[in-house]
């Protein structure tokens, strides 16, 4: 096994382990949330306790403060705030939002609620939906029934002084000073004490069971931070691991990779190549040297097919199609130098072949390609098929001389392959002026016929093709 099979294999374990752990990483995340939840739930619990408990000793304190002063003074507002935090406690009047932050020190300069009231709730019910033990709660109750109770002797005071409205001075002074007597006597203080009694075991016992869910559910958050940060550090190992691994077996990074494959190819912007044999990034770079390669291939081949359309495969000459389009291109710019076209066709080639062999015709059509090649005249030479050839003639020149003694140069004696061959050649010429643009069509057929008007004339021969000839 290679080593960057061991590697994948490797980075294949690291992942599972890693989506493994991520899933505990997850679990551990939602338990450590509901953990700290909890302790926010224990602190509000423990909170809301002390707030009821409050709320009954401050009320119990709130009506004191409310029967002494309207003992003291007859104002009857403050009778009218008595039986109001009575009817709040009671359920029986809304309950001011936020009521156990300061409120009846604010209410009597204009007789104005500093606070909006919220609905209507009764303190004991209140208790009863915090969930409190059942010892819990009997104290509360208890501390309840006192208050309860001292109410009863605060309305006793209250009827005393209401009644003195109505008595002579001296009868109405000693009625209200019994009055105030009633409220603050030894009798009264043991009531009050006795509603202050139960509060205060309540909460002990409350201190005791909301310290002890506070300081569990702490504990409890503490265990899951703990493992929460630990699994947090085995999964950032685990990625470091990943990327070691990932790095050996793409054989660098990510971005490196990216950039390599974008520029797959490209000559001019190419990346240096892996420094691993065996990686990623070491594949694409032999599998860009092999695409390469073929693509250097693909060029040679298309080079080659498009050099077979246009070549004639035996002579190297251009072939009857490239002619054509030459001469298309040609007629399109008509040249500002006279011009002619040659048409050329051997005479006698049928028996070389008869007589020596293909081989030996095959010979002799390439060294006459390789003169016509040669010829100083001649802008463009082609094999047209078979034994004929065209030559295409630019400049100032006497074309029918020219082609005369080319037609002496090619009938000379030729060596092949010990044998001497002899053949001539009838050229037919078509002369245009500058200027002069006929169709490819037209240039040919004169050519042509010109030529034939050559074998016609014995062979051997130049014609120049005339339109009183033609018919």
């Amino acid at each position: 096994m290679s080593a960057a099979q061991k590697n994948l294999d490797r980075l294949q374990w690291l992942f599972i382990c890693t989506l493994l752990l991520f899933v505990v990483f997850t679990a551990t995340f939602a338990l450590y949330v509901f953990t700290e939840w909890r302790l926010d739930q224990a602190n509000e619990r423990r909170y809301q306790s002390y707030l009821l408990a409050d709320e009954l000793r401050q009320s119990s304190d709130d009506l004191t403060r409310m029967v002494r002063s309207y003992v003291a003074t007859g104002n009857p507002k403050y009778r009218q705030y008595f039986f109001e935090i009575i009817a709040i406690r009671d359920g029986t009047a809304p309950r001011p939002l936020h009521y156990n932050q300061i409120y009846w020190d604010l209410v009597y300069p204009r007789n104005d609620r500093p606070k909006p009231a919220g609905e209507k709730a009764s303190l004991i019910s209140l208790m009863q939906a915090a969930h409190f033990s059942s010892q819990e709660f009997a104290r509360l109750a208890d501390a309840k029934r006192q208050s309860d109770r001292l109410i009863r002797i605060e309305l006793a005071a209250m009827d005393m002084v209401a009644r003195s409205d109505a008595l002579p001075p001296g009868q109405a002074g000693l009625l209200r000073a019994q009055a105030l007597l009633k409220v603050n006597d030894e009798n009264y203080m043991q009531h009050k004490a006795r509603i202050m009694r139960p509060i205060d075991e309540f909460y002990q016992l409350i201190e005791q069971r909301t310290l002890f869910e506070v300081q569990q559910a702490a504990m409890q958050a503490r265990l899951v931070r703990f493992v929460f940060l630990l699994v947090t550090a085995g999964l950032c190992l685990l990625l470091l691991r990943m990327r070691t691994y990932s790095r050996d077996v793409l054989g660098g990074s990510l971005r490196q990779l990216y950039r390599y494959i974008v520029h797959i190819g490209d000559a001019q912007q190419q990346p240096a190549p892996a420094a691993e044999d065996d990686t990623i990034l070491a594949w694409l770079t032999r599998t860009d040297t092999r695409l390469r390669h073929l693509a250097q291939q693909q060029n040679l081949v298309r080079q080659q097919l498009a050099s077979q359309a246009h070549t004639d495969a035996l002579t190297g000459l251009a072939n009857r199609r490239a002619l054509i389009a030459s001469l298309q291109a040609w007629v399109q710019q008509p040249p500002s130098q006279p011009w002619a076209l040659a048409y050329l066709d051997l005479d006698g080639f049928k028996p070389v072949n008869d007589d020596f062999g293909h081989a030996a015709g095959d010979a002799l059509l390439q060294r006459i390609a390789r003169q016509l090649q040669q010829w100083p005249a001649a802008q463009c030479a082609a094999r047209m098929g078979g034994d004929e050839f065209v030559l295409l003639l630019v400049g100032e020149h006497d074309y029918t001389w020219a082609m005369q003694q080319l037609a002496a140069q090619l009938g000379k004696v030729q060596q092949l392959e010990g044998y001497a061959v002899q053949v001539s050649v009838s050229i037919g010429l078509a002369c245009f002026t500058p200027g002069a643009a006929p169709g490819v069509d037209e240039v040919l057929r004169q050519a042509d016929k010109a030529m034939y008007q050559a074998k016609a004339a014995g062979k051997r021969t130049v014609c120049v093709y005339r339109p009183a000839a033609s018919g």
